[in-house]
């Protein structure tokens, strides 16, 4: 009985480690002024989380446009506020791209799709 509770909770484990270890997670290392691109598979959005000039954490969401959302996509917004923020970012179907033209050190963070597709943006401030 013991053995079989124990073999039940190894198997446990493993599932566990194989689940966490099968979601996507990059890292990408850019300077300020650089062009990013970060490859994504066909998202209905990409959510960033970043930290604005006073080191506030802000969340920001990416619409990409598929024809029906054309005055809310193509653009990052606030969650919070609900405005429009920077930097000019596009989304480019053809090569499952999303691309900020001029990063800063503003846009630093995590980005991620609702499916955890992760991706981590480093800037490099030296």
């Amino acid at each position: 009985m013991v053995r079989v509770l124990l073999v039940a909770i190894a198997l446990i484990a493993l599932i566990v480690q194989v689940d966490s270890d099968s979601m996507p997670w990059r890292m990408i290392m850019a300077k300020p002024g650089d062009r990013v691109e970060i490859g994504y598979y066909n998202p209905k959005n990409i959510t960033r989380f970043v930290k604005n000039a006073k080191g506030v954490g802000q969340e920001h969401v990416f619409r990409v446009c598929n024809g029906k959302n054309k005055t809310k996509c193509g653009f990052w917004e606030n969650v919070k506020t609900k405005k429009k923020v920077e930097p000019k970012t596009t989304y480019n179907k053809k090569k499952n791209l999303l691309i900020i033209q001029k990063v800063s050190a503003l846009d630093a963070g995590t980005y991620r799709t609702p499916e955890y597709d992760t991706v981590d943006l480093y800037i490099q401030t030296d």
